[in-house]
């Protein structure tokens, strides 16, 4: 995995990291590099990060995926390096997070590409460091650090935890969400749409055995949907942790967690055996850019995943050109509905002859 510009201008900084280093949602493998001069820990929040530091060598005692910091070190670190996140309240989750795992006088170091709102962040910074400031920039991005002068409050997750009641395509039901979650306290009007189509599904006779797979579950909403539809048992995936605790604490709040496994996947490399339904909003940025990859990863090799004459449902922005990779993966597909800035798509495992 090549270094992406932020962690570029991050290592022309690299002298001063040193001591116990703790990098909160990495980007790419740059904490490999670091080890080499530092105690470095990492927290993922990525599978898919998490998997690339696996491959490169970093120490597996100092790596850690999961939704919130686990650790069974007691470690006071002497930097903390965060990658601006899309979601600003992710920063604010991922300093609450970290602050209290900071020495008094350890420092903070926030880096960002322009695009990202980096530069809006200093504020955010402000909230529990001192001596906040601009670092250094280049290749259009910007570091920022500050100190650690004075006590944080203890991180408490429930706290960040929103929890409301949603009711959609005939359904009501209890939904919970955390910072950087796809369409975090609310209902994507995509997945509204997504949902009223589904209902209007006709599925097959003994769906409730069906196997079904939501890809990229986000908050679980449409996981529960299928499940209170259908009766089946749910395979819910995502690359990000936080948005599989949500998915978890979701179905735990409709009092139906023996209804949902949990995947975490780069993509669908950790999928075993084969579906009867497929759904699927899939990420189409990388960033702040639009990236085709893991979408056009997904749908050429979900075919390896349907049973014969299963079923694939997506919805997506109707600007991304899906069409003619669903055509590619499937042989064809059909254009379910579009409208107010949206397509639904489906595709279906061709039966041999």
């Amino acid at each position: 995995m090549n270094l992406n510009s932020t962690s570029q201008l991050l290592a022309r900084n690299d002298t001063a990291l040193v001591g116990n280093v703790l990098f909160a949602n990495p980007e790419d493998t740059y904490p490999v590099d670091l080890s080499r001069q530092a105690e470095v820990y990492a927290w993922c929040q990525s599978k898919t990060i998490h998997d690339a530091l696996s491959r490169v060598g970093f120490a597996q005692d100092k790596l850690v995926l999961s939704a919130q910091w686990e650790h069974d070190t007691d470690i006071a670190f002497d930097h903390v390096v965060i990658y601006q996140p899309k979601a600003k309240e992710l920063l604010d989750y991922l300093l609450a997070a970290v602050l209290p795992l900071l020495k008094i006088g350890g420092r903070v170091w926030l880096v960002g590409d322009n695009k990202s709102g980096v530069k809006s962040s200093m504020k955010r910074l402000e909230n529990g460091l001192d001596d906040v400031g601009k670092h250094d920039g280049a290749k259009h991005c910007l570091l920022y650090t500050g100190y650690k002068q004075r006590e944080s409050s203890p991180f408490v997750f429930d706290d960040w935890v929103v929890t409301w009641k949603q009711e959609v395509a005939g359904q009501s039901f209890t939904l919970c969400s955390l910072p950087g979650v796809f369409g975090h306290g609310k209902l994507d009007k995509g997945t509204a749409l997504f949902l009223n189509q589904l209902d209007q599904h006709r599925f097959m006779s003994d769906v409730a055995s069906a196997r079904l797979l939501d890809f990229g579950c986000g908050d679980g909403i449409i996981s529960l949907w299928l499940h209170n539809k259908t009766g089946a048992k749910i395979t819910a995936l995502d690359d990000s942790m936080l948005a599989l605790k949500a998915t978890e604490l979701t179905f735990a709040a409709n009092q139906l967690s023996h209804a949902v496994t949990l995947i975490a996947s780069n993509g669908l490399d950790e999928v075993k055996g084969r579906f009867n339904y497929v759904v699927t909003n899939p990420p189409f940025h990388s960033g702040v850019n639009t990236d085709y990859s893991v979408a056009e990863s997904f749908f050429m090799s979900v075919k390896q995943h349907l049973t014969l004459n299963g079923e694939l449902f997506v919805v997506a922005n109707d600007f991304l050109r899906y069409p003619p990779i669903l055509d590619a993966a499937l042989g064809s597909h059909t254009r379910l509905f579009r409208d107010q800035g949206f397509a639904i798509y489906h595709g279906r495992q061709p039966k041999k002859r």
